[in-house]
């Protein structure tokens, strides 16, 4: 009886998604969730006739349906779409699977970052990966896989790949242990470019390395917004203590980039110390902002969950850095043109 009900309903979704003059009933997107072999089978003929345009809104509403609904899962959907005509397409069903830890697609993702024509979809892929060497340094999948992933991304700067790809490859690869990996962060973050620097900060936050501490504390003071922002993810990534008086001066100068305060706002939670309570009490007293309030109030309950210290997430500790070797430099392409940021 469940099965035949499956089936209708599928059968519902179907017969929405062919009526390309009518907008795909919201109610029906859960309809993608957990599909099956058959669901699947059926789906692709039809997909195949929709517009591109019907494929990325369909897609994109999913995505916006997986953060508010823990219980939905469409990596299936994913996973069978992978391959479509719309490089466009492809990133969007890339961006279905990021809660993905199934070891089962790394070899899909390392055939679209060798092979696929569309520099997003390779960048895409490259920072996939990442979630992938963060579970090998768990021990969450085999040691040969993390190094198979870890080992190809390395070889990617050596390669004559688009420094967008390059720069997400160095973010994933800021999860590896692997000792060549702080040699290509450090070359980036004193490249003086930008996207580099951005990418390297946030490799140095994803890193638990304390030997960051000085860079990412310089970078708080970065007169770049992007840099300042990775710089304060960084330091709450890394629960860098001695950050906290910069950060606690930001709030009082005022941020005008909203992100940006949001950011400095959560590594404090993740930092802790009585200072920041009493800084986020002050701050709900008196602004009106329902979207600073909501994500003050989150910031006080990841400080009563973490008790003095931070989260887990965004870790770090101050230390004197190395000084920099440029006779160890790896060419990572700095000289080529700024790329914007592939769609998350």
């Amino acid at each position: 009886m469940d099965e035949i009900e499956d089936s209708i309903n599928f059968s519902q979704v179907l017969s929405a998604l062919t009526d390309i003059n009518t907008p795909f009933p919201p109610r029906l997107l859960r309809g993608f969730s957990d599909l099956t072999h058959r669901n699947t089978k059926d789906l692709l003929p039809v997909w195949d006739t929709l517009p591109e345009s019907r494929k990325i809104g369909i897609l994109e509403d999913l995505d916006d349906l997986i953060e508010k609904d823990t219980l939905v899962n469409f990596d299936e959907l994913a996973k069978s779409v992978i391959s479509d005509p719309s490089a466009k397409v492809r990133v969007a069903a890339l961006n279905l699977l990021w809660e993905c830890e199934e070891p089962r697609i790394v070899p899909i993702l390392l055939n679209l970052l060798d092979h696929d024509p569309d520099e997003a979809v390779r960048a895409s892929s490259a920072s996939l990966l990442g979630r992938f060497i963060l579970l090998g340094e768990l021990d969450a999948i085999s040691e040969k896989l993390k190094d198979e992933i870890v080992n190809r991304l390395i070889d990617l700067h050596q390669s004559k790949e688009l420094p967008r790809v390059k720069q997400r490859a160095l973010e994933s690869l800021g999860y590896s242990s692997n000792p060549q990996v702080s040699k290509l962060i450090r070359n980036a973050y004193h490249s003086n470019d930008i996207p580099w620097v951005t990418s390297a900060l946030c490799a140095m936050g994803r890193s638990a390395d304390e030997q960051w501490a000085a860079m990412v504390q310089e970078s708080i003071n970065s007169q770049d917004a992007e840099v300042q922002y990775e710089a304060v993810r960084a330091a709450g990534e890394l629960e860098l203590a001695s950050t906290r008086e910069q950060l606690l001066t930001l709030l009082d100068e005022g941020i005008e980039d909203t992100e940006t305060r949001l950011a400095v706002i959560w590594s404090l939670s993740q930092i802790g110390g009585d200072e920041v309570k009493e800084k986020f009490e002050e701050l709900l007293s008196r602004t009106n902002d329902e979207e600073e309030i909501e994500w003050i109030e989150k910031a006080l309950e990841n400080l009563e969950l973490s008790g003095t210290g931070g989260m887990e997430m965004l870790d770090f500790s101050p230390e004197e850095d190395e000084e920099f070797d440029s006779d160890e430099d790896v060419d990572l392409d700095f000289d080529e043109e700024q790329d914007d940021d592939v769609e998350d």
